[in-house]
């Protein structure tokens, strides 16, 4: 029985057009953030808030390295080992190639049969415990495979609570007007494409294109495709409850949708037959919501994206004016 430790869906993508974002000015001090920068409009807006209280787990984020999730798993499974008496069955591993197999060796083949069930299943349950604890989800391919990503739509969740500030202050700037879906995310849109963007790769490469948290990505004023995409669907998802959103994933990128009624001009992918608009949080392009690259328009009229819906029950939110 071999069980193959899955690879690491790398997500990148870094946009370009004829505007680009442009920040003008970023300042933190003591959990207090202040924004100077120019919208699709080229019109200069500035806000302040704070960030305060959120806790340490959403600070940091490691990526996915197939040999601690093997050592993870033969850690957790002493116990089940020991409930093996050597004199009827020896279990032998092996890691190579990033997988992590075990050969049964033994007389009795009904009791190894039973024991590679038992072993199957406790391998299996401790993987996805370790994805679990370190905010990992398996994510199916545009090619049907299966690889290992962050779990954006837990991340978006867990954060959200923290970012009610910035919130406020974003729809404080719109006015004293209610904001529709539409005008609270071209603002958000702009806010976000303007933070730089970065495609988090380490000096070793071992990273990958990496991720950041909602969190670390307003902290660290630095971002790219699928860190910013989950930081403005945590937003929008407080600010409208009942609004449908997903984030939206084509090869190399990410990008979000939201069920909303859709213009005429407006880019549009289709989810269990509900239509969605499109928006590129990346940057630096300063996109609008229905706007979105050439080739993620590609990637979707072609069929080649998956998605991952953002489900969750928004904190209680009440706009501070």
């Amino acid at each position: 029985m071999k069980k193959g430790l899955i690879h690491l869906l790398i997500i990148s993508g870094l946009l370009s057009a004829f505007a680009d974002a442009e920040q003008l000015s970023f300042d933190r001090n003591a959990g207090n953030y202040n924004y100077l920068w120019n919208d699709q409009q080229g019109k200069q807006q500035q806000i302040g808030f704070s960030l305060l209280n959120y806790p340490h787990h959403l600070t940091k984020f490691t990526q996915y390295r197939p040999q601690h999730a093997q050592q993870y798993v033969l850690s957790q499974l002493k116990s089940s080992l020991s409930n093996i008496d050597p004199k009827q069955a020896r279990v032998t591993f092996n890691t190579q190639n990033d997988q992590l197999s075990y050969q049964l060796q033994g007389n009795d083949q009904a009791l190894l049969k039973e024991i590679n069930t038992q072993l199957h299943q406790d391998i299996e349950q401790h993987y996805q415990n370790y994805l679990n604890q370190q905010y990992f989800v398996e994510q199916r391919t545009v090619d049907g495979s299966i690889g290992i990503m962050p779990d954006h739509n837990r991340l978006a969740k867990e954060s959200a609570e923290y970012l009610t500030s910035w919130l406020n202050s974003s729809l404080n700037a719109l006015g004293d007007k209610e904001s529709s879906p539409r005008e609270v995310t071209n603002y958000l849109l702009g806010f976000v494409q303007s933070i730089p963007y970065n495609q988090l790769r380490s000096k070793d490469n071992l990273r990958g294109a990496g991720y950041l948290t909602p969190i670390q990505v307003i902290r660290n004023n630095v971002g790219d495709c699928d860190s910013k995409s989950t930081l403005i669907a945590s937003a929008l998802k407080t600010a409208f409850p009942r609004l449908d959103i997903a984030i939206i994933y084509v090869p190399n990128h990410a990008l979000i949708a939201l069920a909303i009624p859709a213009r005429a001009s407006d880019e549009t992918v289709e989810i269990r037959g509900k239509k969605f608009v499109l928006a590129e949080p990346t940057g630096p392009a300063l996109f609008q919501l229905g706007k979105v690259a050439k080739s993620s328009s590609q990637y979707i009229h072609s069929g080649l994206y998956t998605y991952q819906r953002i489900d969750w029950e928004p904190p209680k939110f009440k706009r501070v004016k």
